[in-house]
């Protein structure tokens, strides 16, 4: 027992002298990792599970209360909340308050407003920005209401759905306080996605969101500073992904909200929460962390899109007689997700957020289609993929002339004719983006509220990087009796008995983003730190040599400064991954062999001298290069590295542990399509057409494609995001199965079985 004792005082005493020393996890945070412990990586990118588990990393001191707000913002809340309800009469007459409706709202896609509804939307969105009636301004004040504990409400659950939809609705209603012809655009991130850098669409332009890269200085939200006191910052296309028309395509496929909502049960690869993450890191900056990301108007459409593919979800339900209205039911869910847990939104609850009259203020006008026949997208900012009937986003490399926008009075801006750009037609399935490495990432440095590059302390990290799997030849071959063998590459594992024992079985194939499909022989790593007991974020990446088996590279991550004594001492969590999405695992150094082996990757630093991190980057910089040794040739310190990163890529999520008990069983998974005797697809109780569904997770898959339904002269089925949706010609039209569009006239169907016979009857009859 005392040489027990000796032991443990030892690696206590070594520990602390280290300055830097592991310490455990949250227990909600690993909860979270231990979600996907039965979950093939091939389903879904690491990385942005990582992201979804880690943005709320410190616990709520109430456990399932809601945040209160200084008086000016609660009025200004409860406000937006009553006129809100005016807009939304069915749920106000449940709580007899009914009102009279204020109007429905047409939810367009951003590019599909006109310029004169987008000056109008930018202007009113600045106007909120400008008004400190409500401290610290009207837009940043319900910015507000997205962040610390009401994050917990609002995500990691079925809450998500609702709570978000209520929250649009409040900021929706503020636009139209100062403009009442203002309604919000969802922005289709898909669309964007189908170019080959998505970085580079003209979305990212003055006439639009502005500024892609570091601080925001072009556009319509230029300068903007966040409640932080920093500038509005984006990192765009350096991480992260958008929507693809395959994620979206399995959401759909769905047909029960307990399989799309986060849970202990669902499977990410159709948790909407989890793919609208991706979006967040693709955005970067201020997007990147919960509690900041209101503060970039990104935010609105981007939800507003998530709330779009929502109600397509809920149309689905409605096609197959599932109420969607019902809220659904989760063992073992967070308190703040159960069907009475308050949203904080007057009396609203969670459940709440489900009902259909929550839309009765407003409609999506759906995604813009087109084909070769109509190749007319309605937006001189779009073009047709001919051969998806697809609307895409132009690229900047397109020449458009930049229209000044005004921020202050709501006036019509006359916008530069844009050059005739003709149809492409682009392969079928989305283009892969080459990937940009080396892009410089914009930290806002904020720790705590206040912002600034001196408040963080800087951790030398080394990574050690096998080559990825995807990565399959380079061209430098090797030679044999003067012949060059032009099937192998000198860098191959597989080429060497040796190596590829010990390194191939570590390039199993994890999902990637799509842009990786076809890597390069440079390749990057990020390196991030959030932290445990402050608020604050930083990111960086480090440039690997992908040629190799195994290649070792370094960077460093920026973690709080310290303040003295054991109150002073900074708690964070490091993680990194490569730029495909792959999480890293990570080793520690062991204070007694001095020898890294596994550990949480979650670490805390002292101010206590000697200081095995640098309070500069000057300073960690020249705690690994000892320039004093020999200034032509300086000794690399490898024993200040406390903290290594094993990038290999092995096929499950790095940080999930097995737990003694067997993992819940799995919800029950959807059916597969009805096909009508091998030659029809039913799309629902009511509407059968002649083609057969594509597949199990895509009934189809060209935009716009349209089918008359069986017996039916004016219900016809409309392909959109890889699936059916049923639709009704208006009153009095019918639709020509030939012509495929509604046109005016009556139609009678013939008998069960036979083919339709349309008869247009005169009018007036």
């Amino acid at each position: 027992m005392r040489a027990l004792l000796a032991v443990s005082l030892m690696v206590t005493l070594s520990v602390i002298d280290s300055k830097v020393w592991e310490i455990p996890i949250p227990a909600h945070l690993q909860h979270c990792y231990d979600r996907v412990q039965t979950k093939s990586v091939d389903t879904y990118v690491g990385s942005t599970y990582g992201w979804m588990c880690e943005n709320s990393l410190k616990k709520p001191e109430t456990p399932a209360g809601v945040p209160v707000y200084d008086a000016p913002i609660t009025t200004y809340y409860k406000h937006l909340y009553d006129k809100y309800i005016q807009n939304a009469p069915h749920v106000a007459k449940t709580r007899g308050k009914r009102q009279a409706s204020a109007g429905r709202c047409t939810r367009k896609e951003y590019r599909m407003l006109t310029d004169d509804e987008r000056t109008r939307y930018h202007n009113a969105v600045n106007a909120l920005k400008q008004d400190s009636s409500v401290p610290p301004n009207k837009y940043d004040a319900i910015a507000m209401l997205h962040s610390g504990e009401t994050n917990f409400i609002a995500h990691g659950g079925p809450g998500f759905l609702g709570w978000h939809r209520i929250f649009l609705m409040i900021y929706e209603t503020a636009l139209k306080e100062v403009d009442p012809t203002v309604c919000l655009p969802y922005w289709d991130s898909s669309l964007d996605n189908l170019l080959t850098d998505p970085s580079s669409s003209t979305i990212w332009t003055p006439q639009f969101l502005g500024s892609s890269q570091g601080p925001v200085t072009e556009g319509p939200f230029a300068n903007w500073v966040t409640p932080e006191g920093v500038q509005l910052i984006r990192n765009v296309g350096a991480d992260g992904e958008l929507f693809t028309t395959t994620a979206l395509a399995d959401i759909l496929s769905r047909t029960r909200h307990e399989e799309i909502v986060t849970s202990d049960l669902s499977d990410p690869r159709y948790d909407l929460e989890f793919h609208h993450a991706a979006v967040h890191v693709f955005v970067g900056g201020a997007m990147t962390r919960l509690d900041t990301a209101t503060f970039d108007p990104v935010f609105y459409m981007h939800h507003a899109f998530i709330d779009y593919i929502w109600e397509l979800f809920r149309t689905n339900l409605k096609a197959i007689n599932v109420n969607p209205e019902t809220y659904p039911e989760i063992p073992n869910v967070d308190p703040r997700h159960v069907a009475t847990a308050p949203t904080g939104f007057g009396d609203l609850t969670q459940a709440d957020g489900y009902l259909e009259s929550l839309s009765e203020s407003f409609h999506y006008e759906p995604v813009p289609v087109c084909s070769a026949a109509a190749p007319d997208c309605g937006s001189r900012y779009l073009t047709c993929q001919v051969s998806s009937g697809r609307c895409m986003a132009l690229s900047r490399s397109t020449p458009v002339v930049p229209t000044p926008i005004p921020i202050t009075t709501p006036i019509t801006v006359p916008t530069p004719p844009l050059p005739t750009i003709p149809p492409i037609s682009p392969n079928t399935s989305e283009t892969c983006k080459k990937p940009l490495y080396g892009l410089p990432i914009q930290n806002d440095y904020c720790c705590d509220k206040s912002c600034d590059t001196n408040k963080w302390a800087l951790i030398p990290v080394k990574i050690i990087s096998v080559r990825p799997p995807k990565f399959q030849k380079y061209g430098s071959y090797p030679v044999t009796a003067g012949h060059v063998d032009t099937k192998q590459d000198i860098y191959a594992p597989k080429a060497y008995a040796q190596t590829e024992k010990y390194i191939s079985s570590r390039q199993s194939n994890p999902k990637t983003y799509r842009r990786c499909e076809n890597d390069s022989p440079s390749g990057q790593i990020y390196i991030y730190s959030k932290g445990i007991n402050y608020d604050g974020l930083y990111k960086e990446s480090s440039i690997v040599d992908q040629r190799l088996a195994v290649s070792i590279s370094m960077g460093f991550v920026g973690i709080k400064k310290p303040g003295p004594g054991e109150a002073g001492v900074s708690k964070a969590l490091i993680r990194a991954h490569d730029s495909c999405g792959r999480v890293c695992h990570v080793g520690c150094r062991d204070p007694v062999t001095n020898e890294f082996k596994p550990c949480s990757g979650a670490v805390a630093i002292s101010d206590e001298a000697p200081l095995t991190y640098g309070l500069s980057y000057d300073d960690a910089f020249m705690s690994v290069f000892d320039y004093q040794f020999n200034s032509d040739c300086p000794k690399f310190k490898t024993e200040n590295f406390f903290i290594t990163f094993y990038c290999d890529y092995l096929n499950k999520f790095p940080y999930a542990q097995p737990t003694q008990s067997p993992p819940p069983p799995p919800p029950p998974t959807t059916p597969a399509p009805v096909v009508d005797h091998g030659k029809g697809c039913r799309i629902s109780k009511d509407c059968t057409i002649d083609v057969p569904c594509t597949g199990h997770y895509r009934q189809c898959n060209v935009y716009n494609e349209k089918h008359l339904c069986h017996g039916s002269c004016s219900s016809f089925a409309a392909c959109t995001y890889g699936h059916y949706f049923v639709r009704k010609c208006p009153i009095g039209q019918f639709y020509d199965d030939v012509a495929h569009r509604c046109t005016y006239g009556y139609c009678q169907p013939g008998a069960a079985g036979a083919p339709r016979v349309l008869r247009p009857a005169r009018f007036g009859k």
